[in-house]
């Protein structure tokens, strides 16, 4: 149903077209997270596997925090991987809250394969759009996030799930940085 209202302009409008991108990109990142090995393992399965890549061998609570889901939920995400051997778990012996949990090869080759598969579904979508959408898209996105981060605590929440290392030119550690320099005055 159109809305004869709502104009192209208006900030309903944007609303409903960054709710069809997320939508978009969640769907198909779910899609693209599943491993061609094992059909089971699910999008959450592969996010907590992703964690544990980026972040190194972690305490189950860190999964937990990092992820935000409980404790019981990261808990039962890693024993489901330890079945199916894509990580192990490292008990200690002293206090078994410090159990950490490591990436087998099958599990780095699963989240390396996930990578590699949504980073070329993006690619196809950017490279089919004309440059200068491409840098509007990139701009906008950026420009977007520099306000929503800036007066928002979910810049850690926004490093620990993005995947990338962190590089100078990212707008998460830009914003970052903005906001430490202005704290220090």
């Amino acid at each position: 149903m159109e809305r004869s209202e709502t104009s192209r302009d208006s900030s309903e409008y944007a609303e409903i077209v960054a709710e069809v991108f997320i939508e978009t990109v969640l769907k198909s990142s779910a899609r693209v997270m599943c491993c061609d090995h094992d059909p089971e393992v699910t999008p959450a399965l592969m996010e907590c596997l992703q964690y544990v890549y980026l972040h190194g061998a972690s305490p189950i609570r860190e999964i937990a925090n990092g992820l935000e889901i409980s404790l019981s939920a990261a808990s039962q995400l890693v024993d489901r991987l330890v079945r199916k051997t894509l990580v192990t778990r490292r008990e200690n012996e002293e206090d078994r809250r410090l159990t950490k949990v490591e990436l087998t090869k099958a599990g780095e080759e699963a989240v390396e394969q996930m990578r590699r598969r949504k980073s070329e579904w993006f690619d196809r979508i950017l490279e089919a759009m004309p440059e200068s959408e491409r840098k509007a898209f990139r701009d906008g996105l950026e420009g977007f996030l520099k306000i929503a981060l800036a007066s928002d605590d979910n810049v850690d929440r926004a490093c620990v799930r993005c995947g990338m290392e962190h590089v100078a030119f990212c707008v998460v550690n830009k914003v970052r940085a903005e906001r430490a320099t202005a704290e220090s005055l």
